[in-house]
């Protein structure tokens, strides 16, 4: 019998189960770093359906891959969950979603590989809103066995070539020297005059740049009273640009604008990473492909052209370095934004769980095809390479 139609039959059969892992992860809302319940639930989930599953990362508890091999070799198919919220609104990115369509996918996909060979597996990654989980587990060689990495995020429409910015997340600390602001002025040096000028520079500065540059921060420490020059304040700034060479550009320009509002203030000025640094997106052409073929089979036709408001995410970082296909599924109307509270009670609705098992389905079958088609895994390799070069 034809594998495609029994891991549609599959998906189906597992519908409850999907819908039950999203419910859950939903239902409690943990920040990054911190998703101790819904890692464990994924954990238990996974293990049902016979993936072995192990915690490879001390330093990162929440962190987890698991996995299913054949007894044969072939490719290796991986699905990404992520199942932190955001503070003070819960699932408005729809980490539910993600983690619920990984686990759905791995566990409908994992009987096939007795028959096909190769392995499929899920990896956990945490604080992908705040923290980039994914970075310190590359750095750790977790992914160095992939093949392929496949992942859906919930979006309004479906799209293929999704896009995402590099991103570097800058802290900038002045320190100058405190004064009674009435009575002797001029014996201090103004720590907020410093992050205020950093404000006025960068300001200037966006006038230079790129359309699809993106600069913002906020003040995170100006001072304590009206009265008292501050002899410490603080920002956080994120900078954006479409790719790693360009961004690097744009914060050596940044770093001067600190350095320039420290010299005129009379400050100095500590600059650190509150971040991972977090690079664009590499949607594989290969991977991609194989992921339209199916969409159109499931008979899909309004696929949207290109990602009219591309955010940042640490699936870029992976994408750099294993052969990925990262693609939007529809989950609400329209009118839905993402990082929102409607979003976050749209995303435990029946309505997103239908768009979430057309994900999985999605999901499913392009590893099916990776699978049984070993060579689609080589030519994705490949064409990674060239990326790199271009």
């Amino acid at each position: 019998m034809d594998m495609r139609p029994r891991l549609l039959r599959r998906v189906a059969d597992l519908a409850e189960d999907i819908a039950s892992v999203s419910r859950f992860v939903h239902s409690h809302p943990e920040e990054g770093f911190r998703e101790r319940a819904c890692s464990e639930f994924l954990r238990a989930a996974l293990a049902n359906q016979g993936f072995r599953v192990e915690r490879p990362l001390p330093r990162l508890p929440t962190a987890f891959r698991a996995w299913r091999r054949g007894r044969r070799a072939g490719p290796a198919v991986a699905f990404i969950a992520e199942y932190d919220a955001l503070p003070g609104i819960g699932h408005g990115c729809g980490h539910n979603l993600i983690a619920a369509s990984a686990f759905g996918a791995a566990a409908a996909l994992a009987p096939f590989v007795e028959a096909t060979g190769g392995s499929v597996w899920v990896f956990g990654t945490p604080a992908e809103e705040y923290g980039s989980g994914k970075i310190p587990m590359l750095k750790a060689g977790l992914f160095s066995r992939i093949d392929a990495v496949l992942m859906t995020h919930p979006e309004t429409f479906w799209l293929v070539n999704t896009a995402g910015l590099a991103l570097d997340a800058l802290r900038f600390e002045f320190r100058g020297r405190s004064s009674h602001a009435a009575a002797t002025p001029w014996a201090g040096r103004n720590a907020l005059d410093a992050v205020i000028g950093l404000f006025n520079a960068v300001s200037a500065l966006r006038q230079q740049l790129r359309p699809d540059v993106r600069i913002h921060g906020i003040i995170t420490e100006g001072g304590k009273a009206p009265n008292v020059i501050p002899d410490f304040t603080a920002a956080e700034f994120y900078v954006r640009a479409p790719r790693r060479r360009e961004l690097d550009r744009v914060t050596a320009r940044v770093k001067d604008c600190a350095r320039a509002a420290a010299l005129a203030a009379g400050c100095t000025v500590r600059v650190s990473a509150s971040e991972p640094p977090v690079d664009d997106i590499v949607n594989n052409p290969v991977l991609s492909g194989v992921v339209e073929r199916q969409l159109r089979s499931l008979g899909v036709r309004d696929l949207a052209a290109a990602d009219p408001v591309p955010g940042s995410a640490d699936i870029g970082n992976v994408s750099h370095r294993v052969p990925t296909a990262y693609f939007y599924c529809p989950v609400g109307p329209r009118s839905l934004d993402l990082h929102t509270k409607e979003f976050a009670r749209r995303a435990a609705s029946e309505e997103a769980h239908r768009g979430l098992l057309e994900g999985v389905k999605v999901l499913a079958l392009s590893g099916l095809e990776l699978l049984r088609k070993p060579a689609l895994a080589k030519a994705a390799r490949r064409a990674l390479r060239r990326a790199s070069l271009t």
